[in-house]
């Protein structure tokens, strides 16, 4: 095979090649917390197309694995899901929903000691983890939907807004409205056979 026939096959391969880094370019563009393999160790392996990196283990190691988390990404801090709205003006549902969709890292904890119930059956201690987000990633967030609003602040929304504000200045009509043209075409019907009848009689 000559250097003539390797030539196509090279410049494809250089293609798939810029082609895969723009993608990967295009889905880093969110500042997310940067977990590494041997980080694995300690996050835990992710489910598959999300970034929910699960361990499971005994509920009197939970601090420990939290330590470990934390001096693993030194100057990152960490909230639960319910404490992102601290950060970002969303709700736990919308927080949950981004963490299902793949847009929110979270780290987990599930306690796997089990305890006997009353009626002998063996339940764990916890039912749900331990879920802690990087503050950095709901600080992006709350600065994403800051720039979305704004986008939508278009200039002739305040046209619009200063008409609306027109409107309600104006001074309101007291009392009873004005009845419709049908109903005064009726009534002046009314008025002048009542006039011509009047003029008969008299």
């Amino acid at each position: 095979m000559g250097c003539s026939s390797l030539f196509p096959c090279f410049l494809l391969l250089t293609l798939c090649k810029a082609l895969l880094c723009s993608i990967c370019i295009m889905q880093t563009d969110f500042p997310y917390l940067e977990v590494k393999r041997l980080d694995l160790g300690v996050v835990g392996k992710p489910d598959q197309e999300t970034r929910k990196f699960r361990r499971s283990g005994p509920e009197e190691k939970a601090g420990e694995w939290f330590d470990s988390l934390c001096a693993r990404f030194p100057g990152e801090r960490f909230v639960s899901p319910g404490g992102v709205g601290m950060y970002a003006p969303v709700s736990r549902a919308a927080v949950y929903q981004r963490i299902n969709a793949g847009k929110l890292t979270v780290f987990l904890y599930h306690p796997s000691k089990k305890r006997r119930t009353l009626f002998g059956k063996l339940r764990k201690v916890r039912e749900t983890p331990y879920a802690y987000i990087p503050a950095s990633e709901c600080l992006a967030w709350a600065k994403e939907l800051k720039a979305r609003v704004e986008s939508w602040k278009d200039p002739g929304w305040k046209v619009c807004d200063a008409e609306e504000e027109k409107l309600d200045k104006w001074p309101k009509h007291e009392g009873k409205t004005s009845p419709p043209k049908w109903k005064r075409k009726k009534q002046a019907a009314r008025k002048s056979s009542a006039k011509g009848l009047l003029s008969i009689l008299w």
